[in-house]
């Protein structure tokens, strides 16, 4: 096993690294909690909403990051994104980015939240809230940002999902979390999915509200505008393209619509190229946020999983109350 796989094995089972790692992950836990205690942030231009983790790794934020900017540009509320804009390289910050900007430029994950409302890339946060508000935006939605404590968001959220949403509950580097469970009380609410709600269930938390990934259909990734119904995934041989955080769900997803799944992981964030597609038996299927970044190089029968996030009826209304 290598030895990426194998930490990230230990972070959710424990083990001898593990256990090796824990004076460093004491630290850790140590010095977030010291920052937090601490920290003086000052609040932004524009009501902001966090969208976070205690944990590294995949947990759901991006499309509950989209569903929830959706859901306020219904409301009339002018929605804007703020992201850290990994792997992006823009030419300065804050940058908003563009319809046509390519990924090197922007980030994967920045083109697939620009889809549903302007995206602004600032490491500092509080200048990309007001670049967006310069831009006519009355609200931001910040992807990721809990441990950003120079700002005091409106709302802070907290993501969890899966079985082990805490993994083995020690911090970096000899378990998941960024911060120590202490840290989940400056949340506002809790965002889990079933199995993380099952997991927490002795847990006392901030208010908790449930929310699951639904697929929708498949997208052709050189042309998302030629979808096919998920019902075509049935008992077919597809090869499961991803680099992403969790690649394990995404692969699961497709065989639970009954595909037959070869699968074929990369790094997160992994810059694909046309060799990497040449040398994957078809169909292939990926995700949305890597199909962003092979739209240029993808062949006829190259498709993406389009998912959407679905949070219950009451977080809206708690939300609304929330917001000036």
């Amino acid at each position: 096993m290598k030895g990426a796989a194998l930490l990230e094995r230990q972070w959710r089972d424990g083990g001898p690294l593990a256990t090796a790692l824990r004076p460093l992950g004491a630290l850790t836990c140590a010095l977030a909690g010291w920052r937090r205690r601490h920290a003086h942030g000052r609040p932004a231009i524009l009501p902001s909403i966090v969208v976070g983790n205690l944990p590294v790794g995949g947990s759901g934020k991006t499309p509950l990051v989209v569903a929830i900017a959706a859901e306020l540009a219904v409301r009339g509320w002018r929605p804007a994104i703020v992201s850290r804009g990994y792997g992006a390289h823009p030419p300065h910050y804050p940058y908003a980015v563009q319809p046509g900007d390519q990924p090197r430029r922007a980030g994967d994950e920045p083109l697939l939240l620009r889809e549903v409302a302007p995206v602004y890339l600032s490491p500092r946060r509080l200048p990309g809230i007001a670049a967006a508000a310069a831009d006519g935006a009355a609200v931001a939605v910040l992807d990721d940002g809990f441990q950003h404590l120079a700002l005091h968001a409106q709302v802070q959220l907290l993501v969890f999902s899966g079985a082990r949403p805490l993994g083995n509950g020690r911090c970096l580097p000899a378990g998941p979390l960024r911060e120590p469970l202490t840290a989940m009380a400056a949340a506002d609410a809790l965002l889990v999915d079933a199995a993380a709600q099952d997991a927490l269930v002795a847990m006392a938390t901030p208010p908790r509200f449930r929310f699951r990934i639904v697929p929708v259909d498949l997208a052709l990734v050189r042309d998302p505008a030629i979808r096919q119904p998920l019902s075509g995934l049935q008992g077919r041989a597809v090869t499961a393209l991803s680099g992403i955080a969790r690649p394990e769900r995404f692969t699961a997803i497709l065989a639970s619509l009954g595909a037959r799944v070869q699968s074929r992981v990369f790094a997160d964030h992994h810059p694909f190229s046309a060799k990497d597609l040449a040398a994957c038996p078809r169909p292939i299927v990926m995700t949305a946020k890597d199909a962003v970044k092979c739209r240029a190089i993808a062949g006829p029968d190259d498709w993406f999983l389009r998912i959407r996030a679905e949070l219950e009826a009451p977080f809206w209304d708690w939300l609304a109350q929330r917001l000036p």
